[in-house]
């Protein structure tokens, strides 16, 4: 295979000899809606990643890596101050009418780097409420095309300015240490494809060979999971766009989210052979993440909204580089809050102290090939609006076996044994004989709550009877979404 990193040769990323500069240069690429079932590296879906895949093989990959919450702005805001959303009161992708803007005295990755003598810079998309202080933002210019298979809209055209202020900024480096966040729109573009095939249809501009569905796409048993989760078409836009969807109509959203996939792969294979054309990226260390995931079918899931499943909160997670020990075997022996866990581990790496208002874990120990002796007990995810047009609080709670989820609206609840059913089929919540197990991550839920003073119990719900009447499940759809109603007033 042709090397993607000119520089690297057959030697690894990771087997680079570091340049004399004492702190090493950061690169962070992060993608909207990445989730592991489409990255090679993982395992389900080959093909679609080949530049992630390079990154991933010579690193280290986390299988149990947790975001703070399944929707863009407060997993941002979170993963950029190294808090969970109800610490930054950033809990919803609305303005700042409703979420607060960062307090100044609140440390961000972005101050804590360039108060240590680093280049911040950021390129991409934000989204951030303020969490991205410290770094320098350059906004992308889009680049309008066309595309032969699929439906592209700004998400697209703004990845290609993206993409093209990275290679320019690390194809001339500066001479101090930098650390650069490439933040990608794509795979988000699934948005705007369930936009553009909304409802019922047969004619897609694609011809190719149609993906297989998820072995979890139905639902087992509408009635047997939470309320908010069983009207998601009713709370969110896209859902109620695809709610009457044939399983060949999800076969080619699947097939779209793969095309989009690939588009933004190939600009990180941009982004990483401008990397090595020069000296900095000997001493560079790559992180890969995103923000959420995306159902991709899963539970007749398009895109994210309110719930927790493994597809939309447990994301790819890698890092590699120099000093980073790379590891054949995906790291699954302990889990990874990514949100809490990013900064104290950069921080680390860095030589900077970490402030004591993190409470994240750093995994260098595991990156330089160690023991982690320091491990999570439990990880969090938390939900509350996408746009406050509907607000259901919820909370997930991964113990290393099991997922634990509750939502405030009819104190409805999940257990799911993700050992024996990783695809989140069966509900054991009200199942007498693992009473013993929900009791525990009841108590885990009342522990963070406590440890991370979370005002979840205090919060209001404002869930419109005419948006829990129909029938439940999304196949039972009828009329217009929420959404759609305030949007038209």
């Amino acid at each position: 295979m042709k090397p993607i990193y000119p520089l690297i040769g057959l030697a690894g990323i990771g087997a680079m000899p570091m340049m004399a500069q004492d702190q090493p240069n950061f690169l962070i690429i992060q993608c909207d809606h990445l989730t592991q079932r489409v990255v090679g590296a993982y395992g389900e879906m080959q093909g679609f990643t080949p530049t992630i895949d390079r990154i991933a093989s010579e690193g280290v990959v986390f299988s149990n890596a947790y975001v703070g919450c399944p929707l863009s702005q407060p997993s941002r805001a979170a993963l950029w101050t190294g808090l969970m959303p109800h610490q930054t009161n950033v809990r919803s992708n609305s303005d700042e009418h409703i979420n607060p803007i960062l307090p100044e005295t609140v440390p961000t990755l972005g101050s804590l780097f360039t108060n240590n003598g680093y280049d911040a810079v950021h390129f991409g998309k934000t989204h951030d409420m303020g969490a991205l202080r410290g770094f320098k933002h350059k906004e992308p210019v889009p680049q309008p095309f066309n595309d032969p298979e699929f439906p592209v809209n700004n998400d697209s055209f703004l990845d290609v300015g993206t993409c093209q202020d990275v290679v320019s900024y690390l194809s001339n480096p500066p001479e101090k240490p930098f650390i650069a966040i490439a933040d990608f729109q794509n795979p988000h573009n699934i948005c705007g494809y369930v936009g553009a095939n909304q409802g019922v249809h047969t004619n897609t501009p694609f011809n190719g060979a149609l993906p297989e569905l998820p072995d979890n796409f139905e639902v087992n048993n509408w009635d047997d999971i939470p309320t908010p989760v069983q009207y998601i078409c009713c709370s969110h836009r896209r859902m109620t766009q695809a709610s009457p969807w044939s399983e060949d109509n999800y076969r080619h959203y699947i097939a779209a989210f793969q095309h989009y996939t690939k588009m933004v792969d190939k600009q990180i294979a941009q982004v990483l052979e401008a990397l090595y054309s020069t000296p900095a990226g000997r001493n560079t260390i790559i992180v890969l993440l995103a923000d959420h995931g995306d159902g991709m079918g899963s539970h007749r899931m398009v895109t994210k909204q309110i719930s927790f499943y493994e597809e939309i909160t447990n994301v790819p997670f890698i890092i590699a580089g120099p000093g980073v020990k790379a590891n054949k075997k995906h790291v699954d022996n302990f889990l990874v809050q990514a949100t809490t866990d990013l900064l104290p581990t950069l921080c680390e790496l860095a030589h900077i102290e970490t402030p004591a208002d993190k409470w994240g874990i750093s995994v260098v120990p595991t990156l330089k090939g160690k023991k982690q002796e320091n491990t999570h007990p439990y990880v969090a995810s938390e939900w509350h609006s996408e746009y406050e047009v509907i607000v259901s609080p919820g909370r997930m709670i991964r113990s290393p076996r099991y997922k634990y989820t509750h939502y405030l609206e009819d104190n409805s609840e999940e257990l799911y044994d993700l050992k024996k059913d990783r695809g989140e089929k069966v509900n054991l919540a009200k199942d007498p004989k693992y009473s013993k197990v929900l009791a525990q991550h009841r108590a885990m839920l009342d522990d963070y709550i406590t440890k991370t003073n979370d005002d979840y119990r205090t919060l209001n719900i404002d869930a419109d009877a005419r948006w829990r009447c129909h029938k439940p499940g999304y196949p039972h759809h009828e009329g217009i979404g929420a959404r759609d109603v305030i949007n038209r007033k």
